[in-house]
């Protein structure tokens, strides 16, 4: 059974154990760090993903223990083809840390190679990048203003099972239009607010164990409606609520576990994905190149892009939501 959470509660109690599990609309779970008994060890995630159906951007800034890293592909749907690279900082001493508030704050990072800004405010976010020598032979520039607009969101917080001093708190959220413009080596893509979305992946978690994480994603303008979509595999007690739902104009629709037929040696054909009684019958198929998948692989995080066909059926809506070409992207990492 999944518990809807509708009143602000912090996420953790006075003795640092998880206060309660499930999932919300909107952000109303209050990440009091400091109340953890393990907030030397959490780590961080801030995901973005912006898409205007010509060209894709996936960007990930992470703190994961003493490990800190940025993963950028940029994926041109039209012509087919996916560049990519990343940066990994080992046993790294000075913690970079991300905005906690989603209406203010800034990132600010420079290497050699790489500067990235991000910069939050009450009106959305402003994503600034330089890359260098991206992929070692082309150059990569980015900068992109993040509107926000009007929509639900999925907020779900799950602990451990076995020690409820460990936890993994997600939010999803999917209603930023997207402005600016991308350029790597020779091709320049211009972006507006009219054909573009962009999705805000935020993650905090702390585990006891190794993950593997599969995470479907889409978000797109289809029909003359925005439809976006997050099926994950489980990470921690989700006895109360997990992370698979469907958004339909920035109304939230949550769904219950589902079962993922595919083969991850083998990315290049088709992934199902089913669950209650044809609530949802999806297939994933990803873009080939030269029989190839059409993937980013950056350190321990794989991106790969397609197309979803299928249904998604729901007892709050008129009719089934179909989707037939409605451009996607899978993920797997490990954490």
């Amino acid at each position: 059974m999944q518990r809807e959470i509708t009143q602000t509660c912090d996420v953790f109690e006075k003795n640092g154990e998880v206060r309660q599990a499930g999932w919300a609309r909107s952000s109303v779970f209050v990440y009091n760090e400091p109340q953890s008994k393990t907030s030397g060890k959490h780590c961080e995630r801030d995901c973005y993903f912006i898409s205007n159906g010509e060209v894709s951007l996936y960007l990930s800034v992470e703190n994961l223990g003493l490990e800190f890293a940025i993963k950028i592909a940029v994926a041109d749907l039209k012509r087919g083809g996916v560049i990519s690279d990343f940066v990994v900082k080992k046993l790294n001493l000075i913690k970079n840390e991300l905005p906690e508030a989603g209406d203010n704050g800034e990132f600010l990072y420079t290497d050699k190679r790489v500067q990235l800004q991000l910069t939050n405010t009450p009106q959305g976010r402003f994503l600034k990048c330089d890359f260098i020598d991206f992929a070692n032979i082309k150059n990569l520039y980015f900068n992109l203003h993040l509107e926000k607009t009007t929509g639900e969101s999925l907020n779900e917080l799950a602990p451990f099972e076995r020690n409820r001093k460990y936890f993994y708190l997600k939010r999803f959220v999917p209603k930023f239009t997207a402005s600016g413009v991308i350029r790597v080596g020779g091709m320049e893509y211009s972006l507006n607010e009219n054909t573009s979305v962009a999705y805000f992946d935020w993650t905090r978690f702390c585990k006891p164990r190794h993950h593997y994480y599969q995470r479907l994603s889409a978000d797109c303008l289809t029909g003359g409606h925005r439809i976006s979509l997050c099926l994950a595999s489980r990470v921690g007690d989700n006895r109360f609520g997990n992370e698979n739902s469907f958004f339909a104009d920035g109304r939230i629709f949550k769904l219950s576990n589902i079962n993922v037929k595919g083969h991850p040696k083998r990315l290049d054909r088709p992934f199902y994905f089913q669950g209650g009684t044809s609530a949802v019958d999806i297939t994933f198929k990803p873009f080939t190149v030269k029989g190839s998948a059409m993937m980013a692989r950056m350190d321990k995080t794989s991106v790969i892009f397609g197309r979803l066909y299928g249904t998604i059926n729901n007892v709050n809506l008129p009719e089934p939501l179909v989707l037939d070409n409605m451009q996607a992207h899978l993920i797997f990492t490990e954490f």
